[in-house]
């Protein structure tokens, strides 16, 4: 089964609560893309605009393989204007109140399934079914870590234990599967030079990297090294201390999940194998649906006893603690515990007719429509289907 063969097989509509007034101090703009993310989206707008990135207000980023539409938002004295190839700004209105997350309702999604076996027809019926009963685990999916090549390897979890040095090495030299090959031969060439930063300095691409390799250039103190951290954007820091966190939640979610299920499966992932169960009694139901899971920080909020013995060992293993959350030397971006449900259920979910896939011959392709809660992931969803 494939999904997000062209991106218009992966339609994601934000839902949102926007309080619009015609004398509102905020212009709201509908943003619809296609083979971008939101944050590269985001950037280019601002440049064109020639508008400060932090005045541009958004809810929630949105995978570039996909068709997405969802709302930004700049101060009044701000007027937005960019259309691009597979991006495009509508002006929506004016609002009392800017573009956040805290806005967000949830997401609905139209998702075309591709290249499905004519005998799987009748397991993803089923499937959907428990799926729509007993709802699925609420992991954060593939897409939260995309800055992650090796599970043993996070820049937030160096910098947490002052492994600076090691965090910075990653950043320069982490390579993705989606780098270009000049691109993986460069950063091959900095690991290989670490350290002699005189000869990295003409390897530098970005005014980011170039900076962090200047303030190398002066000393390799812990005081330069925490500045050269913090020279780091704080968009780019946010989205490394994110990744970490869902991390550490999906591992702590994957441990509780044979306490409240006994039939359990395993969906390879790209840093992890993510656990689902197919049906479970009422009781471990009613209590599995009241569970919460905080994320990491260095005040992390009461839960239940078995999820604080979960998030211990899951802590332990990785060698950190609470108190190592609060980053004194780093000041850009910093860690905040929220509760996150333990699993969730699809609303509205619909089924349409399998039909020929015109794309695969001897194929079956179908389109399920429904909506999320913001934060969860559609295709952790497609995941439970185990096929």
């Amino acid at each position: 089964m494939k999904i997000k063969v062209i991106p218009e097989d992966f339609i994601v509509k934000e839902l949102a609560d926007i309080k619009y007034a015609p004398d509102g101090p905020y212009r709201i703009y509908l943003l619809e893309k296609r083979h971008w993310n939101t944050m590269d989206a985001l950037k280019f707008i601002s440049r064109e605009n020639k508008v400060p990135l932090s005045k541009i207000g958004s809810g929630g980023r949105k995978d570039r393989h996909a068709l997405t539409y969802q709302y930004i938002s700049v101060p009044r004295e701000y007027e937005l204007h960019f259309e691009k190839p597979n991006v495009r700004l509508q002006f929506v209105g004016f609002a009392d109140d800017f573009v956040s997350p805290a806005v967000l309702e949830g997401n609905y999604f139209e998702i075309t399934l591709r290249r499905i076996n004519p005998g799987s027809v009748d397991g993803i019926k089923s499937r959907l079914s428990e799926v729509e009963e007993f709802g699925y685990p609420n992991f954060f999916d593939d897409q939260r870590f995309g800055s992650v090549e090796d599970p043993g390897e996070f820049i937030a979890e160096r910098i947490i234990k002052k492994h600076y040095n090691g965090a910075l090495k990653l950043y320069f030299t982490t390579v993705h599967p989606e780098d270009k090959r000049e691109e993986k031969a460069r950063k091959r060439k900095i690991a290989e030079l670490w350290g002699r930063w005189e000869d990295i300095l003409p390897l530098c691409r970005t005014p980011v990297e170039k900076d962090i390799i200047k303030i190398l250039l002066e000393g390799q103190s812990k005081k330069h090294l925490a500045a050269a951290l913090n020279a780091i954007p704080k968009e780019e820091l946010s989205m490394f201390f994110s990744a970490y966190q869902s991390f550490l939640w999906n591992r702590t979610l994957e441990k509780l999940l044979p306490l409240f299920a006994g039939e359990l499966f395993t969906v390879k992932g790209k840093i992890m194998d993510y656990t689902f169960y197919r049906t479970l009694p009422p009781g471990k139901l009613k209590a599995l649906k009241k569970l919460e899971i905080p994320t990491v920080s260095s005040r992390i909020p009461e839960a239940a006893p078995e999820v604080k013995k979960a998030l211990d060992e899951v802590l332990t293993e990785r060698g950190v603690k609470p108190s190592d959350f609060n980053l004194k030397k780093i000041r850009k971006s910093f860690f905040k515990s929220f509760m996150r449900p333990a699993i969730v259920f699809p609303q509205d979910l619909y089924l349409g007719p399998f039909e020929e896939d015109g794309l695969y011959a001897g194929y079956r392709k179908v389109t399920i429509k429904f909506t999320l809660p913001p934060g969860s992931f559609a295709t952790m969803l497609i995941k439970s289907l185990g096929i």
